[in-house]
């Protein structure tokens, strides 16, 4: 039996006379390639205070030595015991894959060889079992979420409840239109379930793995127990019609911690058990960037190793868990990984740094153990748009993943930074409009103010859209290259948006008169009833990728192009496009470093320019292309 393939199982023992013994447990080596029935838990491990002791009975491990002691006394946290607790049964055994029992932490050459195996260990248990922790919970409360799950149907629609029924079980279950305040059953329940998402199991970043790749899965709080897959839609139903009855600023989506992860694990699941998901190739990117921003690890490579489960185990560009590594060689290798595994410079969108990062990480690796400070160009689904600014071509592989420390790139200059406009667009409150937001106005003026400065004060002649038009669509980043935009509406018409924008007013006032059930006739001769509905629709959809712009700034090339680009761009940058990447980047020359070398500052949004327009308009080549090392 090959090593690599080699794991340890745990059998938890029966207790001899009563509940209250000792935890005793036997841990015996077996092979993946043909293991006993077994269950794998999920869990977090609380506090790392190890201070709880169990009786483990080892057996002789094939990969250490000295041999270990035929019983140990063995200290566990808190948090697993408690779980070991619930897990142990009455007359019979158990066995289970535990990591704080089934890997020697202590060993780097055990646990490098052991992360390699954790989707198959889990892939292939019998069930994984969610271990939440303990709950005080009443019993008629208990019995009523039980009862509520047995009676809906879960087929949620685009994440909207369709069935009447459905709502109004979860209504009765959570107990809307009761004041908060109140000891309502419905409330006692609502308040179990926020809590619930508050617990750090939503947010550990293995549990993405854990979860996803299990063939099926129970969920253990305290003494309630629950399908796995059935306990994620509760939630997910229960969110989803508490944001809509109570609105976002007081929904349990929004003060809670887990309904992001939560989702992202729901999502993914669904896509790979009905083959829906994308490739592995970029389906690791996309899934450790919602990492990035929702999921902790108390170990900073762990923000790269728990997501190997979806890069493909043939790929011969996959990276090896290796603990010893510095935090900034581990983010190295993983982009590496990215960029030669797809062919592509995706990753680069990720690579937006904070004020603090790791020592020594270069500036086209991104920092994965911190949310990013701006969404990326690629919103929807990283590595997924219909931008093309580099015409669809591929990554030239030159040097194998471990030797890369600078990253040589090809491509061409396409204009600098010549203007930016001193506004930072942070977050929006929700007391602003869009217009207020915006500014759509402020920011035409400045251009207009700028034209002194470009084409002997006029602008460019060939420009099809007015300037209005074009700094709107630039704001919005054309959508930021997503696939959901309304069926009534093509980003190629951006007068459309833009009419949508000067009519927020009246939008506005059409939705606050259907949220009062306010009879009042709307003014139809300025707009129509099937107009305001189109409208409406393309409002909500600009409404949600309007966030593109936050953090960032507007500016304008030396060419007259506008430009959004993350807040650290400066005036003299470089604007590239570079083989292999769908998004235009800047770059920041390095004279000190050596010819050629750039710093890489962000990708970028430039009008006109992301479909591959300027290699036709400038006759650009593979063969003519010139040499960017990024350090």
């Amino acid at each position: 039996m090959p090593p690599s393939r080699q794991f340890k199982l745990l059998k938890i023992l029966p207790p001899t006379n009563n509940s209250e013994e000792d935890i005793v447990c036997e841990l015996s080596w077996k092979t993946l390639d043909d293991p006993p029935e077994y269950e794998a838990l999920s869990y977090t491990w609380g506090t790392i205070t190890q201070d709880q002791s169990i009786q483990v009975r080892m057996t002789p491990s094939p990969i250490t030595s000295p041999l270990p002691p035929e019983t140990n006394i063995v200290h566990v946290t808190k948090h697993l015991l408690a779980a070991l607790l619930r897990l142990r049964q009455g007359t019979a055994q158990r066995i289970v894959w535990i990591d704080q029992l089934c890997i020697n932490q202590n060993d780097l050459v055990e646990k490098n060889a052991q992360v390699q195996l954790m989707a198959d260990i889990y892939q292939r248990a019998k069930r994984t079992v969610v271990w939440l922790g303990e709950l005080d919970v009443l019993d008629v409360d208990r019995e009523a979420i039980i009862n509520a799950t047995e009676r809906m149907n879960f087929r949620p629609v685009e994440r909207e409840y369709s069935n009447l029924e459905d709502q109004r079980i979860l209504k009765d279950l959570i107990g809307f239109r009761v004041p908060p305040d109140t000891n309502h059953s419905g409330q006692r329940r609502r308040k179990i379930l926020a809590e619930l998402l508050n617990r750090p199991w939503f947010t550990r970043a293995w549990v993405f793995q854990e979860v996803v790749v299990a063939q099926r899965g129970i969920v253990l709080c305290g003494s309630l127990e629950m399908d796995m897959d059935i306990f994620i839609n509760l939630l997910d139903g229960v969110c989803d019609l508490d944001f809509r009855e109570v609105g976002e600023s007081t929904s349990i989506m929004h003060s809670s911690k887990g309904y992001k992860p939560m989702f992202a694990i729901r999502e993914t699941r669904f896509e790979s058990r009905n083959g829906l998901s994308s490739t592995k190739k970029s389906k690791w990117l996309s899934t450790i960037w919602q990492a990035m921003g929702n999921l902790d690890a108390t170990n900073p490579r762990d923000k790269v190793y728990a997501f190997l489960a979806f890069v493909d185990s043939t790929d011969e560009h996959r990276i090896s868990p290796s603990y010893g590594k510095s935090i900034a060689s581990v983010y190295s290798d993983a982009a590496v990984q990215s960029i030669y595994s797809v062919g592509s410079l995706d990753v680069l969108e990720l690579a937006i740094k904070a004020a603090k990062v790791p020592e020594d990480l270069p500036s086209w690796v991104p920092d994965f153990s911190t949310p990013l400070p701006s969404l990326p160009f690629m919103t929807h689904n990283v590595g997924s748009t219909d931008f093309r600014a580099s015409r669809d071509s591929k990554y030239a592989v030159s040097t194998p993943v471990s030797a890369v420390s600078a990253l040589t790139t090809y491509g061409h200059v396409l204009s600098t930074v010549t203007s930016i406009h001193p506004r930072n667009f942070h977050n929006h409150r929700s007391s602003q409009t869009l217009q207020e937001w915006i500014s759509l106005a402020d920011v035409t003026a400045w251009v207009m103010s700028q034209l002194k400065n470009y084409s002997n004060g006029k602008s460019p002649d060939d420009r099809p859209s007015p300037i209005e038009t074009r700094v709107l669509r630039t704001l919005l980043a054309e959508g930021a290259g997503r696939d959901d935009t309304p069926d009534n509406l093509e980003y190629s018409d951006p007068d459309a948006i833009l009419e949508v924008y000067h009519n927020e007013p009246l939008l506005l006032s059409a939705q606050n008169s259907r949220n009062s059930n306010d009879k009042a006739v709307l003014n139809t001769d300025s707009l129509s009833a099937q107009t305001l509905k189109l409208q409406s629709s393309t409002y909500r959809w600009i409404q949600k990728i309007v966030k593109i712009i936050i953090n960032k700034k507007f500016f304008i090339s030396a060419g007259f192009n506008f430009g959004l680009a993350y807040e650290a761009v400066r005036e003299g940058d470089l604007i590239c496009i570079l083989q292999g990447s769908k998004i235009p980047t800047i770059l920041r020359r390095m004279r000190d470093a050596g010819e050629n070398h750039y710093r890489f500052v962000a990708q970028c949004y430039i009008d006109g320019c992301m479909r591959g327009e300027p290699y036709e308009e400038r006759g650009w080549s593979k063969e003519n292309a010139e040499t960017f090392v990024l350090i």
